[in-house]
Formats: C-alpha cells, structure tokens, sequence
C-alpha cells in the first residue's frame, strides 16, 4: 500500500459549415427505421421485454458539475444512458452502446476485442476524457482510452457531456467527457445469472451478488466473453479471436447521514488476435500475432459534510494497463507496455440554496514503461491542479447561470488556465430551454509524445482549444415530443502531429470544426418510442485544408421500440456518409446498419432475449483495411433470484 499512497501524500505538505443531408434522404431513412421495427415483429415470440418501470425520480446528472443535481439545471449538452437503454441494447461492450450516439464516432480496428477509439464532436480519441465512477481511465503512454475491453455487465448508466470540458477534468476534456457510472447494490441479497451465445462462436456469461442494509451496500460481478470473432484484416481470411475475463466490486458504506465511503474495484484479463500491416500491401493475415493486456482500476471515495450544507470529497484512485505484444513471425510486433495513472482529488461543495460553488485539488503522477527488444523508455510526469466552479439559479429556478476556473501546473506543459461559462434559461410558458456555453481546454503531451523513442519531443508545448455552443431543447404535445438542437464550434491550436521533415512529434497543427446536432424524441402511445438523431460536423485541418481524419460529415440515426406486457420489440438504423482515413489515404464509404432486438418476459425470474446485428448484412469499414462484422445472430437467457 505505500507505493500506492506515498505520491498523494506529497500533495498535502467550427469556419465552416455545410449542411448536405437532404430531407428526402431523411426521410428515406426515416422509412428504413420503420421497415426495421416491422421486421423485428417477425422474429418468434419468444424472443421479445419486460414491461416498463414508471420513473418518477427526477433524472440526475453527477458529470457536468461534478455534483448530483437534476438535469433541468445542467446548462451544458448532455446526455445519459440508462441502465434500461444498456440492456434493451444487448451489446456486450461500451463501445458498441456508444456507437449511434449524436456527435459521436466509434472506429473499431476489426471484431471485438480489438482496438477501439472514441471521436466527440471531432475530438480526437486523446481530446476526450473517458470516466469510470468519476476516476480518469487512459493509457498514459498513448494519451487515450482503447475502449474495447469494457464490459456492459455492472454499468449502471453512461453520461456524455459535449464541448470542453478542462475546468472541472484538465488535460484531455477538450471535446468532452464520458462517465461511465457502474451499479450499487442495496436491499435483500440478489443473484442474477445471465448467459448468451450466437454467432463466430460467440459466449458471454455474467453472474453477480448483490444486497445492503441501512448502512452498506454491495455488490460482485462476475463476466466471461469469448468469441472465435472475424478477420481483423478486411482481406483476411483467418479468425482473429478474443477472450475477456472480468470482475468488479463496489462496497458502500455509510456509517452517519453525514460520512460515507465507498470503494470500487475492477480488474479485467484479455486476449486477442491480430493481424499485421504490410508495406505497400496493406492489413494481411497473421497467424501468430497476439496480444494480452491486464488492466486494474481502485478507487476510494470518502465523503464528510462537517457542516449542514458543507461537504468535503475526497477521492484516491490508482489505474493500471499493462499490455504484452507477441508475435514469432516479426521483430517490431513484440513489445511491452506498464501504464499507471494515480490520482488524489480533494473536493469541496457549498450547498447555498439556489447556489452551489464547487472547489478543489488535484494530484496526479502518469508513469509508463516501453520495452521492445531494440528501445525502451521509463518516465513519469506529475501534474498538479486548484478548480472552481459556481452556479447560480435565479428568477424561480428559470435561469442558470455557470463559471469554472482551472489551473493546471504540469511538470512538462507547464502552467495552464481554463476557464468555461455556460448559462441556460426555462421559458416555462412555452417550456422552451435556450443553453449555450464557451469553454477553454488543453491536453499536455503524452508519454509517447515525450519520449517515444525516435519520436518523441521533450520541448511539445501543449494543445489548446477555444469554442462554444448554443442549443435548445423544446417539448411538444405535453410532453410526448421533445426537439433538441446544438450548433457547435470549436478551433484547435498547436495540435501534436508527426513531423516528416524531423521524424518527430512537433506542435504543426491548427484545426477547426463546426456542426449542428438534431434530436426528435417521440413518444407517440404508451409503450412505443421513436427516436431521431442527426449529426453534421465540416471538421478541417486549416493548414492542409483537408478534412481531419475519421470525423464523417453526417451521421443519422433512428429507432423504434414497442414494448407491451412482457414484449419488447425495437430496431435500430445508422447511416454514416463517406470519411476520410488518414491511415490509408482514401475515403471509406458511406455505409448504413440495421440491428433489431427484441425479449420476453416469462415471468418475475427469467426472461429471454435475442438481437440480430447488420441485419442487411452490409459490408462496410469504419477503419481503412480493416475488418467488420457479418450478419450476426445472437440470443440468450436472464434470471435474477
């Protein structure tokens, strides 16, 4: 325990804008949804949900100011995830949940298991910050998270808070954060059992206990997946498969209503095949190379409210990736790689009635070691950070006004300051919600960027980013449609590029990115929702004049869920027009999917469920030379005693 606590101790002594979806292409779309939903009704009946549970809780959000308040205060574009929406969707992993989601880009290196990152509002995958239970999860050699090994198993609900976000999560927050909020336990002791297979051979197992009293809950989970999967190369021809063992623990305790602490815990064991690149070729088979990663996440939050209306939080974390590449057939694809982020964040919250003012700071040490049979590196970098936000609402709760300062003293980019106002206001006659924000954010050079042999750069200066947003969410018909808007913008500088004059990683980039996003949510009889989103985003690389690498122009997405009695039945569409990848020098086509779903209920126990994912079975890329799943087939059973 003393490596782990002994560096917190030391804390305490878008120019553009093109707007090229036509309304008949919409509507088109539109169609293909319906289409969807009725061939979702054509599946047996005993593939099919459970009735819905009446929400009467105010849905709250913890992500946006860094304290539980309902969302009708949240003066940012946010979006949350439900524990309901996780499990209708029926994919296994994060990143398959994720991937219709508005202003949003999930590109996968092949099948599952193999590399996924996340692009938000034209953010790179290192411009976004990606959460689990409030704690930084990334590769601190890399700069970003490799989505792909995420379970959904305990995940409670995802919240997705658009636009810069520095002043409250520093480095990296430059196009948003993605907190991932896994499940408590509480009341009588539970045991649900859940088991799926279908198709490549595909298995997914999950067990979990669960329960409380007054003052502990609980709750251990337990998850297998394994999968023969698909070639990770588009022209391959050999199964590139993958295993995930995983398990997680969140105790809470709270001995007083003014002291509780809770500590999670979760570790996963993975293994993938892959395969290689050849110059001049392209992605080809490889019938050895493989790849195994172990990665650990402890997180300690205790939390004091010394006076009424006066709350202290303090939170330790420690998280670890360490990685081993293997491969007999080459020299370059046998590596190791040990990352650890720890972090200690002391935080205060001023409840004052219609005021709450948020404070703090943090310390955090990012370490990481590369080892290859020809170059290695073993550095660390420690950054230390004060915040402070304050919200303020008036004239009945209508108007919400927001102001956060951060600054940052990183041991290599320096002393850096942010700052974010935002603002929202409640036309409750008409209950019209007109928000806007603008934001300042940074990202500090990664590891890899510093040190990486014959690559990196020691003198980067840091990224920078200014931009705004102005959005509006209006519901209609009391309620049963609800219209949201967003118009974005957003300009980057000094972006980390690699340098082909000095073969090195140099501050050359300046970028701009621009775009609207569209939401229809309806609701039209009890038990059938409909959903449309539209994302139209002219993201530029201003010196080249070229657009940035894997942000599509437009993404549309819609669905259809009916649900009655112990029935549910739902499709899902997305349509992604053309992008450019870099990494190929070409553009991918345009491609659309189809996905259905569907579960029964048999009784208070069990249900079963099954989905069909690419229905149409579209052959598509989201990365250049890589592979993508078939038709795939899936079906299982639940039960929860």
């Amino acid at each position: 325990m003393k490596c782990f606590f002994s560096p917190f101790l030391s804390l305490f002594s878008v120019s553009r804008f093109s707007g090229k979806f036509s309304v008949c292409g919409m509507a088109r779309h539109a169609c293909i949804t319906v289409l969807t939903a009725l061939m979702a009704g054509t599946l047996p009946a005993a593939s099919a949900v459970a009735a819905e549970e009446p929400e009467d809780m105010p849905e709250i959000v913890v992500t946006a100011s860094r304290i539980e308040e309902p969302r009708s205060d949240v003066t940012q574009d946010v979006t949350v995830i439900t524990r309901k929406e996780i499990e209708e969707n029926g994919s296994a992993f994060v990143a398959d949940v994720l991937r219709s989601e508005t202003g949003l880009a999930i590109v996968q290196n092949g099948g599952p298991g193999k590399h996924a990152s996340i692009f938000l509002r034209g953010g790179s995958p290192s411009q976004v910050v990606i959460m689990i239970d409030g704690v930084k999860v990334k590769s601190a050699t890399t700069g970003s998270l490799n989505l792909a090994g995420i379970l959904v198993d305990d995940i409670e609900r995802i919240e997705i808070v658009r636009g810069a976000q520095s002043t409250l999560y520093g480095s990296e927050a430059m196009a948003g954060v993605v907190n991932i909020i896994t499940r408590k336990g509480g009341g009588a002791l539970k045991t649900a059992v859940s088991a799926e297979g279908g198709s490549d051979s595909t298995y997914r197992t999950t067990v979990s206990l669960s329960g409380g009293t007054d003052w502990l809950d609980y709750r251990l989970t337990g998850s297998y997946f394994s999968t023969d999967g698909i070639s990770a190369a588009a022209s391959g021809t050999e199964e590139d498969g993958y295993r995930n063992r995983a398990v997680s623990a969140s105790v809470g305790i709270a001995p007083s209503e003014r002291l509780s602490i809770r500590m999670n815990g979760r570790y996963y064991k993975d293994e993938t095949d892959l395969d290689d690149y050849q110059w001049g070729v392209g992605m080809v088979d490889d019938l050895s190379y493989r790849q195994e990663g172990e990665h650990y996440l402890l997180s300690l939050r205790g939390s004091l409210f010394l006076l009424d209306g006066y709350e202290q939080v303090l939170t330790l974390s420690t998280v670890n990736d360490d990685l081993d590449s293997d491969d007999p057939d080459t020299s370059w694809n046998n590596w190791t790689v040990e990352s650890n982020l720890k972090t200690a964040d002391w935080q205060h919250n001023l409840y004052l009635g219609n005021a709450t003012i948020t404070g703090g700071i943090e310390y955090r040490t990012e370490s990481g070691k590369y080892t290859s049979s020809t170059d290695s590196y073993d550095e660390k970098i420690d950054n230390r950070a004060a915040y402070l936000n304050g919200k303020i609402r008036m004239m009945d709760r209508t108007l919400v006004l927001n102001a956060g300062l951060r600054y940052d003293d990183h041991e290599t980019a320096g002393s850096r300051t942010t700052y974010r106002v935002s603002a929202s206001y409640l036309f409750t006659s008409a209950g019209l919600k007109l928000r806007s924000s603008y934001a300042t954010g940074f990202r500090a050079p990664s590891l890899n960027e510093l040190y990486y042999p014959n690559f990196g750069n020691t003198g980067l200066k840091p990224e920078k980013s200014r931009g705004y947003d102005i959005g509006l969410e209006q519901p209609l018909l009391g309620g049963r449609l609800t219209f949201s808007a967003t118009y974005f913008k957003q300009k980057f500088d000094d972006l980390i590029q690699y340098d082909f004059a000095t073969f090195t990683a140099q501050n050359i980039g300046n970028a701009e990115i621009e775009g609207i996003e569209l939401g229809l949510a309806m609701t039209p009889a009890n038990g059938i929702e409909i959903g449309f989103d539209y994302t139209n985003m002219d993201a530029t690389d201003l010196d080249t004049d070229t657009p940035l690498s894997r942000r599509p122009e437009n993404k549309f997405s819609s669905s259809l869920r009916f649900g009655i009695g112990p029935v549910m039945l739902a499709g899902e569409y997305l349509y992604v027009t053309k992008v450019y990848d870099s990494a190929v020098s070409r553009h991918l086509g345009s491609y659309s999917l189809v996905n259905i779903r569907s579960s029964y209920r048999i009784s208070r126990q069990f249900d079963i469920f099954a989905r069909v994912d690419n229905l149409l079975d579209e052959e598509y890329e989201e990365a250049g030379g890589y592979g993508t799943p078939g038709r795939s087939f899936f079906g299982g059973i639940r039960a929860e005693f």
